[in-house]
């Protein structure tokens, strides 16, 4: 009995070598962990205990949160924002909610869906002019907003697992530096019709009056 119960032990020591071998083999980055290119997720291994400078919480429904980051680039259904957040913590703690084609852990990117707008549902005609439409949307906010540092407004969406809110930059003027609402800037620019299907935003009247002011130049969309 004990000699089996020691070939027991020795079975279960070499199991667990086998078992953590290929992590501890691996190169750990500066926050203790790896990316694992098989599953795409990141991986503690060693996680550090460093502080950070944006303090953020597991997401909750209803509950609106801030971050900032560097809008990497805009997704390919022109409402969409993928912003990279630059520490680890904060981005684990926020990308841990999110499904998987929401969230990019090699880069530490979440994407964000801005509400109120949407450039592809603004306009109708061929489906070659609403892919053109939709390019045009792309390379404009692209030129306004790649690289840009952001501040992001968001809430959680527990049934797809995604993050929707609002994007705001700073952005300097004649009369000093300035927060600009991008998804207000949107409308104001003619890029999308003011969506109010999952509420109005808590600044209604601005977001009217941006939109009276497009249809009035005929920019963007008015155009058509």
């Amino acid at each position: 009995m004990r000699l089996f119960g020691k070939l027991v032990l020795i079975s279960c020591f070499i199991f667990l070598l086998l078992f953590l071998l290929p992590a501890c083999k691996r190169p750990l980055d500066k926050d203790g962990g790896y990316y694992d290119e098989k599953t795409r997720t990141y991986k503690y291994v060693k996680p550090k205990g460093r502080g950070s400078a944006q303090q953020v919480y597991a997401p909750r429904p209803g509950e609106i949160q801030t971050i900032g980051g560097t809008v990497a680039r805009i997704d390919d259904d022109a409402k969409s924002v993928w912003v990279m957040i630059d520490e680890r913590k904060p981005y684990m703690i926020m990308a841990s909610s999110l499904s998987s084609n929401n969230r990019d852990d090699k880069n530490k990117l979440i994407r964000l869906s801005l509400s109120f707008v949407s450039p592809a549902g603004s306009v109708n005609g061929s489906r070659n002019f609403r892919q053109q439409w939709k390019k045009y949307a792309i390379q404009v906010m692209g030129n306004e907003l790649q690289n840009q540092k952001v501040l992001v407004e968001f809430n959680y969406e527990e049934r797809s697992r995604r993050f929707f809110g609002n994007l705001y930059q700073t952005v300097k003027t004649k009369d000093g530096s300035q927060t600009r609402d991008i998804n207000l800037w949107m409308i104001r620019r003619g890029l999308s019709f003011y969506f109010i299907d999952q509420g109005r935003s808590k600044n209604d009247d601005e977001y009217l009056k941006a939109q009276q002011f497009a249809r009035k130049r005929k920019q963007g969309v008015w155009q058509y």
